[in-house]
């Protein structure tokens, strides 16, 4: 028969076999990651190349005195009107139809382009305008114009 353990003596581990094992899975996890470890480094360089790196680290240590400032800045009256608009501002931009306000938009931006060139000093007289209704492009920008306040009245 066994006899019987009197004493439990701990394994010691040596502090060189520790740091052995813990260079051992350093280098597992280097390995692992090589790639992101030297994209990594490519952005340190490159933001120290731009002197930015003392900025971003500036910024990392002092976040809370930035944030703070933020804070502080933002709670003043003279933005609390667009505070308060903000968030109403996002979810109307979520009920807008963005192709078909594309579509509109592009087509108002090519309107200002051609105004802008258009001479402002000359006067249209009544049968001018009643002749720009024969013009295609003018007929089809009153009717889009015209049905656009169309759809704007219906409810």
């Amino acid at each position: 028969m066994a006899e019987r353990v009197k004493v439990i003596r701990r394994m010691h581990e040596s502090k060189e076999y520790k740091i052995e094992q813990n260079m051992k899975a350093l280098q597992g996890k280097f390995s692992e990651n090589k790639l992101a470890i030297e994209k990594g480094m490519d952005i340190l360089n490159e933001l120290e190349k731009a002197q930015a790196l003392d900025a971003v680290h500036a910024a990392i240590v002092q976040r809370k005195v930035i944030t703070g400032n933020f804070v502080t800045e933002l709670n003043k009256e003279q933005y609390d009107g667009i505070l308060g608009n903000l968030g109403q501002l996002l979810f109307l931009l979520g009920d807008v139809d963005l192709e078909e306000a594309s579509v509109f938009l592009n087509r108002i931006n090519n309107g200002m382009k051609v105004a802008n060139r258009a001479n402002l000093n000359k006067k249209t007289t009544i049968p001018e305008l009643l002749g720009a209704l024969k013009d295609p492009e003018i007929n089809r920008s009153l009717t889009l114009l015209l049905s656009f306040l169309k759809g704007m009245g219906r409810e």
